[in-house]
């Protein structure tokens, strides 16, 4: 049987095209494939380059900015007027107690147990005072003296504030300790900023 050799012609040109495609997929594909990829990782480099270039342009500008207002907050009373940590810490203890005194008559009422000075270990733009507190008070107090804290000049700042119930026990012999109203065990940070700006790497 004879083929025509018009059809034998296409037919080699169909087997070279599969045989092409084959070797293509087996050898080649994975190399463009990857290839694409990379081009694509490149200009999203590229990109990002050209946004951080941006970006870095404005920061002396912004720099300039912030000192200025750094320089700015001398006469500002929002901060401690301590110019050292020790009489930072000094400052915000008095201040505390001051106020825990006027709302509590004795230590039935409202008692600090403990309030310790913490190092600030995420500084931000200006040095930060912290006390760590630890007290016991009747719940009515201590809304009054959160109240005054949050009023009070220079700006004092309560955070992670715990309050639990205290275990006591139940059969007094005193019917009016029975009575009073039950003091909580109180935990706080108590912190407040000073007026030294805080010098970061990136604004020397």
């Amino acid at each position: 049987m004879n083929l025509d050799p018009r059809l034998s012609k296409w037919s080699a040109i169909f087997v070279l095209l599969l045989v092409l495609m084959t070797v293509y997929f087996l050898f080649f594909h994975w190399f463009v494939v990857a290839h694409a990829e990379l081009n694509a990782d490149v200009q999203e480099l590229n990109e990002s380059r050209q946004q951080f270039i941006n970006e870095a342009a404005k920061t002396p500008e912004l720099s300039q900015l912030l000192q200025q207002v750094k320089a700015q907050v001398g006469s500002n009373d929002e901060f401690l007027q301590a110019d050292s940590k020790n009489l930072g810490n000094a400052e915000i203890t008095s201040i505390f107690k001051n106020i825990v005194n006027q709302q509590a008559a004795d230590n039935a009422e409202c008692q600090i147990i403990s309030q310790s000075p913490t190092q600030d270990r995420e500084p931000e733009q200006f040095e930060k005072i912290t006390l760590r507190v630890r007290m016991r008070c009747q719940y009515e107090i201590f809304v009054k003296i959160l109240g005054l804290l949050e009023e009070n000049t220079p700006s004092l700042f309560v955070n992670d504030l715990r309050v639990e119930t205290r275990n006591v026990n139940r059969y007094r012999k005193n019917s009016n300790q029975a009575n009073a109203p039950e003091n909580l065990e109180i935990r706080f940070d108590l912190f407040a900023y000073l007026k030294n700006p805080v010098e970061k790497p990136d604004e020397k």
